[in-house]
């Protein structure tokens, strides 16, 4: 497989491996509540379905109750449409008979116009309608002419058996008319009966479906659950190896620290000697110059191991129990005049920033201005000659924190190699020991803050150590402790 599918397929693993690490078990929670949600929508979709087929329905049935009340009134009307045609046969008031007549015709129309706005079809209705007034008119105009004083008995018997064959043909035609309107309402109860069997197939159905889907809900819930238990056990086991992986570095950490302090005293006590006897040589001997200078040689290299020897002594030793309150800014600053000297000698430029003359915080004062050497120490080996290094310390009011910002205009350092600048042990110097900036990097742990890494204004690099102000940090004493067992 080509180098770059190597890189493409790592690149990968390492995507997904940091998605994984941001999955927790609480967030099965933010999907069984999406899940909730889809639930009660679906529910809230399938109740809007069922009342507007409820609504649909009660329509239909409001209009056909329309109906079927006008088929009632329709039915009274034909009833007495028919009526002062019949009771003229037995009363001798003939107009009060015919203001009945005008009265049931008047009513009738009325009926038969009541049902256009009902969408009836009454045609067949009104065609018998109209035969029944007919005769009716007929029936009293007989009568009307029966009521001359010069027709002889013979005449107003003909005039009534006249009057009684229209009163038949009336009568037919209000049968006809009951039959009709009979059809119309044998009609309506079809259209209830259907009404009603089609909302009750559509509830059947409906029933399934909501059946069907309670049914996958459960299932889907009874899955969702499980994978939550699943989630919170791989969580749980995760949260394990993670202490198992922090408990077995803190006891490496701490074998670690045994074994420099045992490597660092078994080397010391030997290299005196060594330093010793070669210094004492070099001041006694008589020697040509050669012989000189490779005493000389053996001197310098044992301070060199000598100085490495107290590097793993110092991180061995670092602690939080000799803490106490004491302005930074004095460190600060005696630090500097420490190596003023020697920047000088080198041809760089020192330039001290100081915003307020007491900034206090609580910690050793030995270790913090340790610190402030090794950066010093550090700007100005990767200072060009002329350059310059500047020192700041500065108090971030809006944080309750100050920073003790070392610079120098040097090359900086390069970008492959920013994340491995403060490891033990990791230097880009020839004769650097790699324990400086390591030891910076805890120290500034150890006393509740942190160490950052920039390019500065000056060209090169900007440390920035930020450490909490005085008050603020008496509670992080188990975090300090916690922080000194790592680099």
């Amino acid at each position: 497989m080509p180098a770059g599918a190597v890189g493409f397929e790592n690149g990968k693993d390492r995507s997904e491996a940091i998605i994984v690490s941001q999955i927790r078990w609480y967030h099965f929670y933010f999907l069984l509540a999406l899940f909730d949600l889809v639930v009660i929508m679906f529910s809230l979709h399938l109740h809007n379905q069922t009342l507007k087929s409820v609504g649909q329905l009660i329509a239909a049935a409001k209009d056909l109750d329309e109906h079927s009340s006008w088929h009632q009134s329709a039915q009274q009307r034909i009833l007495e449409l028919n009526a002062p045609g019949n009771d003229l046969f037995g009363s001798e008031d003939y107009q009060h008979q015919q203001d009945r007549f005008r009265l049931a015709q008047r009513n009738m129309a009325e009926t038969l116009a009541a049902a256009a706005k009902l969408d009836i079809d009454v045609a067949l209705l009104r065609e018998r309608i109209d035969k029944m007034v007919e005769s009716a008119n007929k029936v009293f105009d007989q009568f009307d002419a029966m009521r001359a004083s010069h027709l002889t008995p013979e005449q107003r018997r003909e005039r009534l058996v006249q009057a009684g064959r229209a009163m038949a043909r009336m009568d037919d035609q209000q049968h006809l008319a009951l039959r009709a309107l009979a059809v119309l309402i044998v009609k309506n109860a079809s259209q209830r009966y259907r009404l009603l069997q089609m909302h009750e197939a559509a509830l059947a159905t409906r029933l399934i479906s909501e059946r069907y889907f309670l049914a996958a809900v459960i299932l889907i819930l009874v899955g969702v659950l499980a994978f939550g238990r699943r989630l919170q056990q791989a969580d749980r086991a995760l949260k394990q190896e993670k202490q198992r992986v922090q408990e077995e570095r803190r006891e490496r950490l701490a074998a670690v620290g045994e074994l420099c302090s045992s490597v660092a005293h078994g080397i010391r006590n030997p290299l005196a000697a060594i330093r010793s006897s070669a210094d004492l040589t070099l001041e006694l001997g008589s020697m040509d110059e050669n012989s000189r200078q490779r005493l000389q040689d053996i001197l310098d290299e044992g301070k060199r191991l000598g100085d490495r020897v107290s590097g793993l002594l110092s991180m061995a030793r670092v602690n939080s129990e000799a803490f106490e309150a004491i302005n930074l800014v004095t460190v600060v600053l005696s630090a500097a005049r420490e190596l003023d000297g020697e920047i000088s000698r080198r041809g760089l430029s020192l330039e001290k920033e100081v915003d307020e003359p007491e900034i206090v915080v609580l910690g050793d004062r030995r270790q913090l201005e340790q610190v402030t050497i090794e950066l010093l120490s550090n700007a100005m080996e990767h200072s060009k000659p002329d350059g310059t290094v500047r020192v700041t310390c500065r108090r971030q009011r809006a944080e309750d924190r100050v920073c003790v910002i070392v610079e120098d205009s040097g090359e900086g350092v390069a970008d492959a190699v920013k994340s491995r600048i403060f490891d033990l042990f990791f230097t880009t110097k020839p004769s650097g020991t790699g324990i400086g900036l390591a030891t910076v990097k805890r120290i500034a742990r150890l006393h509740g803050g942190d160490v950052a890494l920039t390019s500065s204004p000056l060209g090169g690099s900007r440390f920035c150590v930020s450490l909490p102000l005085a008050g603020r940090n008496h509670h992080a004493r188990e975090e300090r402790a916690i922080a000194g067992n790592g680099v």
